[in-house]
């Protein structure tokens, strides 16, 4: 907040040189003005800075001056509270709407309050739906903005450095997260993130464009303030995919089931493709395939068997050798196998966050897609979404993904994906201190 005024000129400069390359929309990051780290609501207000009012008058001058639609994240004061917001102001200078951050991370609950409404803002450029950065975990906030014909997605943001080594820069949402969404909910999303230091908190940059059919066409560099300018098209969002016994869970306020695990629980996992495992499961009793698993501690094999009388005889096989396996047909509901919550998804669904989604909040630590082992960006959006282990298995390929998001291990048609995983890294939906994934969803304003 110290640097208000300085903060003020870069943001003019980036309007008017948007302006310069004909933009129709540009998009500011997450409490572009004036500060993310605000320290308290009192020193937010004794700040020598404008007031929100003010600011939205100035940024509305602006946006008038240059003929732009501009999104931006600032600091809204009412009065009673702050809230962590973005405004949308049309060409002609009005205000066309604005949301208030729902799902708050971390330092966010120390002085700003959740805001609680989800909706689409009618423009001249279309529908327009806004989110704010850790907002994309949580596909629920996108569903019910698609379902209410959300055209585009503008996402202020403050993307925190998850590295630790120099000169690194890395963060789940600009890797993966927002190509995959973008597939998904099948509309663009324009991303505005900060850059270098706030406080001693530090950003990853790398602003960018994501289309649905193509992921992302446009990327800032980590370092230093720059523009992304790309062009995109917008059309009608995709229709979300929720089968009806989902949907009831994924409204429903009940808090999520947890295994409650507190200490470790560690558990050798393996999946095995159908290539592979129909190469193997041959001898007596498949010990071809059972043996080598067995010597490396593994007590859960999964296996991309699409016969039922198949992966019944895998299942009898791997008892023998002190494991579990896990083969198709799918299973409705989650289940127990070697001591692990499971749950298991036909492949098709990997594209929609439905189904995972409920079965983690039904107490799954391990969600299979069967049929689907190669759209890392889809398996490891599912893992972090949830906070559980993901293991995608098909004809030729196996993946294991863990729940920050990590590729584990992968397997092919000649080896399998071993990972060894720590169950209790399921039961912590904690992505980050005071920040639950699953019991701050505000279930009340879902609607699709």
């Amino acid at each position: 907040m110290n640097e208000a005024p300085a903060t003020l000129e870069s943001i003019g400069e980036m309007i008017r040189e948007a302006a310069r390359q004909a933009a129709q929309l540009l998009v500011l990051p997450e409490c572009a003005y004036p500060a993310y780290l605000l320290g308290s609501v009192e020193s937010y207000r004794t700040g020598d800075h404008l007031s929100s009012r003010q600011f939205v008058e100035w940024l509305a001058e602006q946006a008038a001056r240059h003929q732009l639609h501009i999104v931006s994240g600032y600091v809204e004061d009412t009065g009673e509270a702050l809230f962590n917001a973005a405004l949308l102001i049309g060409p002609d200078g009005r205000t066309l709407g604005q949301a208030r951050k729902r799902f708050l991370w971390h330092a966010d609950q120390d002085w700003f309050r959740p805001g609680e409404e989800i909706a689409a803002i009618p423009t001249e450029l279309g529908r327009i739906g806004i989110i704010i950065c850790a907002e994309a975990r949580v596909p629920e906030i996108i569903a019910t903005l698609a379902a209410d014909g959300a055209e585009l997605i503008a996402m202020p943001t403050c993307w925190i450095n998850t590295s630790r080594q120099p000169g690194e820069y890395r963060n789940p949402q600009p890797e993966f997260l927002i190509a995959a969404r973008a597939r998904e909910f099948g509309v663009p999303f324009v991303c505005a993130d900060k850059c270098g230091l706030e406080m001693t908190m530090g950003y990853v940059g790398q602003s960018c464009v994501a289309k649905p059919e193509t992921g992302v066409v446009a990327m800032a560099p980590s370092v230093g303030e720059s523009l992304v300018v790309a062009e995109i098209e917008i059309g009608p969002p995709a229709p979300v995919w929720i089968p009806p016994a989902r949907r009831s869970r994924l409204l429903d306020p009940a808090p999520a089931i947890s295994p409650g695990r507190t200490t470790r629980c560690e558990l050798t996992v393996a999946a095995v493709s159908t290539e592979l495992a129909n190469a193997r499961l041959n001898g007596q009793m498949g010990e071809n395939l059972f043996k080598p698993l067995a010597e490396q501690g593994t007590g859960l094999m999964i296996v991309n068997l699409p016969h039922e009388a198949t992966a019944e005889r895998a299942s009898m096989f791997a008892r023998a050798f002190d494991m579990e396996a896990i083969g198709f047909p799918v299973r409705p509901n989650v289940f127990t196998a070697a001591g692990a919550r499971v749950g298991t998804i036909a492949g098709q669904w990997l594209r929609s966050f439905a189904t995972g989604r409920a079965l983690a909040l039904e107490g799954a630590e391990v969600l299979v897609y069967f049929d689907a082992a190669d759209d890392l960006a889809m398996l490891r959006t599912r893992a972090v979404e949830n906070r559980v282990f993901v293991v995608g298995v098909d004809a030729a390929a196996s993946t294991i993904v863990g729940p920050d998001g990590t590729v584990l291990a992968r397997g092919t048609a000649e080896a399998p994906a071993i990972a060894r995983v720590d169950l209790a890294d399921a039961s912590d939906k904690t992505v980050a201190p005071r920040t639950d994934i699953f019991a701050q969803r505000p279930v009340k304003a879902f609607r699709f």
